[in-house]
């Protein structure tokens, strides 16, 4: 049975006794700090007559066909106030709630409502989340004045779901939060997407460029948190950590525990990877070592038997080439097999033979200054597509300078390019 109007109606005239809706409460952690950074409140409501739960959409429908958007929200943020004060006065957790930004005006009195709710619950605005859905709001010019005077009065402004269907950076720019919460969508199989994992990556730098802070919004698996951790997010909610609860108690000893845990996976990979990255560094240089041996200035063409047997037994390794003492490459590129399939990409594609590569970065080292070795910072390939690193040794063949370039396979980024031999 489906509540009726006037039910629901008394469900807002009635809000302050708590007793038409109540609000759950999900962590949401700092994996840095080991501690629980906030809890975000979420609404429930049940049908008075039915006795059954009535999901969020259905309350939030049901207001704005009644035209009780605006009182339903201030509905929603009591509620939250009213179930966590005194959990939350003892903690240093802070509280989020969320905004409907479709009913915001440019007026004062929304930013004068919230403030002295807060302050009637015996909270300061700096230990509260203010969570909004930037693509809900009408106006640009209203959303603005409206953060603006909650950034104002100290509240932490925070947009969520950034990342799905509707969010953009224009929207980003006018709100300038102080966190950005990560939508699902991205998060989600992060672990086993190189795409996903790339504009995560992408997100945070620019979180870190504007000053906010990058928050994992639906984490489920461990893969996904190990993941996320590991590209630097620093806030994380989701399944992985909690349910949405009541039981406040309860919910900050489980949440402690998992924090724990994922601490204790998280340094079990990190060290992994850094004894991986120190031990292909030291191959990287044995190998061009090697390969280095095998050049003869009298037949470059002739090398790619050589460099192609050589990718083979060693996989991190993208293309193989060499440069004269003028940047010019006199070898053909050789890519390695595992990366090669039938359709050619005009995008990314290997060099040829005559190539001007004097403008590349690891070139010019080597005319900035006197070294026989230079390994590149990472950088997107124009082979492949990936991210990729160039290692590169000054040899003296055939009496002249040559340059031997191998780049290495840094992270890949999409799949296999398709390439035909040119």
């Amino acid at each position: 049975m489906t509540l009726k109007k006037e039910d629901f109606k008394k469900k807002l005239v009635y809000a302050s006794m708590g007793v038409q809706v109540c609000s759950y409460y999900q962590p949401i952690v700092c994996l840095q700090s080991s501690k629980i950074f906030a809890y975000e409140a979420l609404i429930r409501g049940w049908n008075d007559c039915s006795g059954g739960e009535m999901a969020p959409a259905e309350l939030f429908s049901c207001a704005e066909e009644l035209h009780l958007s605006k009182e339903f929200d201030l509905l929603c943020q009591r509620s939250a106030f009213e179930f966590y004060k005194d959990f939350g006065r003892s903690r240093e957790a802070l509280l989020f709630l969320n905004i409907n930004t479709s009913c915001i005006s440019e007026s004062l009195s929304e930013k004068e409502k919230i403030t002295a709710l807060t302050k009637s619950m015996g909270f300061h605005p700096s230990v509260i989340g203010l969570e909004l859905i930037e693509s809900e709001a009408k106006s640009a010019k209203d959303l603005f004045t409206f953060v603006q005077n909650q950034r104002e009065s100290g509240f932490v402004i925070v947009v969520d779901d950034f990342g799905s269907e509707h969010s953009n950076l224009e929207r980003l720019m006018l709100i300038r939060p102080d966190i950005i919460k990560i939508d699902r969508n991205i998060i989600h199989n992060v672990d086993k997407d190189p795409y996903r994992q790339s504009v995560l990556k992408s997100i945070h730098s620019l979180a870190d460029m504007t000053g906010a802070i990058c928050l994992a919004e639906g984490v489920e698996t461990d893969e996904e948190v190990i993941t996320c951790a590991l590209l630097g997010i620093d806030l994380f909610q989701g399944f992985a950590f909690g349910n949405p609860s009541q039981n406040l108690e309860e919910l900050e000893k489980q949440t402690l525990v998992k924090i724990q845990k994922y601490r204790e996976l998280i340094q079990e990979r990190m060290l992994t990877d850094i004894k991986t990255t120190r031990r292909l560094t030291g191959d990287i240089n044995i190998l061009a070592d090697w390969l280095a041996r095998q050049i003869n200035p009298s037949d470059y063409d002739g090398m790619e038997l050589i460099f192609m047997e050589f990718m083979v037994m060693n996989p991190e390794i993208e293309c193989i080439y060499i440069l004269n003492h003028e940047g010019i490459q006199i070898s053909n590129m050789v890519i390695n097999p595992l990366l090669m399939t039938s359709t050619v990409s005009y995008i990314f594609k290997p060099s040829i033979k005559g190539t001007d590569q004097s403008l590349k970065p690891y070139y010019m080292h080597f005319k900035a200054f006197n070294i026989t070795r230079y390994l590149s910072d990472k950088y997107l390939s124009s082979t492949t597509g990936n991210l990729c690193r160039t290692l590169v040794l000054a040899l003296m063949k055939g009496g002249e300078t040559i340059y031997l370039c191998i780049d290495f396979l840094e992270e890949t980024v999409k799949l296999p390019i398709k390439m035909e031999k040119l």
